[in-house]
């Protein structure tokens, strides 16, 4: 049995990951904003109620990211696998338009703040708990649209993109800073997922497909691993 976090578990892939991972025996602390607001997370809550915890936390506010260690810390000693998986798609409430001539500095902000600087704030709080876990892993989900490598053919995207690639540096450093410790981590691709994201009808990969290959992935890293960038397959993926 594994200790795990996952942000961003309300619908998605967040659900699927707290799904697939419960049915597998683990302990699972379920992280989003009015958790007892979601059915589904209730259903499975009455369904393995000694192994969920649902926490209440807002990754844009580094108080509710304090409030919920605080809250975490007396469920559990350690942490075996940090998923950061919340993320945004656009700032606001219009539909996603981010081309030139369509940008909005607000949205850049809003963005990134979710899918750049809440993964690194939660790792460098939920750190104390990491350390205490059994070969621990952090990954962070990230995209192909974050890869710097793979853009050549098509332009905008520009506030997601790069909060992407941000999070991918991120990914890169903590590897380097955290490898004494033992701590791997690592940005994985979900592949192109049909869920309640704009845009996202026509994708050919179901939450749980993209979820029962991320498990796989998960489960075969190790320390010689880290710093890496996967797909939902495994495959590495080009910065």
């Amino acid at each position: 049995m594994k200790r795990i976090l996952v942000t961003g578990s309300s619908r998605g892939l967040g659900l699927e990951f707290v799904k697939q991972l419960l049915e597998k025996g683990n302990q699972i602390i379920a992280c989003n904003r009015n958790p007892l607001k979601y059915p589904d997370l209730l259903e499975l809550k009455n369904k393995f109620e000694d192994k969920l915890v649902l926490i209440d936390l807002d990754v844009s506010s580094k108080d509710s990211i304090d409030n919920a260690f605080t809250l975490i810390s007396k469920e559990i000693d350690g942490l075996d696998i940090l998923i950061n998986n919340a993320g945004i798609r656009f700032g606001g409430e219009e539909k996603y338009c981010d081309e030139l001539g369509k940008l909005y500095k607000e949205d850049f902000g809003k963005i990134f703040t979710v899918n750049s600087v809440a993964p690194v704030l939660i790792v460098e709080k939920f750190l104390p708990l990491i350390k205490n876990g059994r070969d621990p892993v952090i990954v962070n989900i990230s995209s192909t649209s974050g890869s710097i490598g793979r853009r050549s053919r098509k332009g905008g995207g520009y506030s997601y993109s790069a909060s992407k690639a941000a999070l991918n540096m991120i990914t890169k450093a903590l590897s380097v800073d955290l490898h004494e410790e033992g701590i791997t981590v690592v940005s994985i691709h979900p592949g192109w997922v049909k869920t309640t994201m704009e845009y996202t009808e026509n994708a050919p990969l179901t939450t749980y497909e993209s979820i029962k290959g991320m498990r796989k992935v998960i489960d075969t890293l190790s320390i010689e691993k880290t710093g890496k960038f996967f797909d939902w397959e495994g495959n590495d993926l080009p910065w």
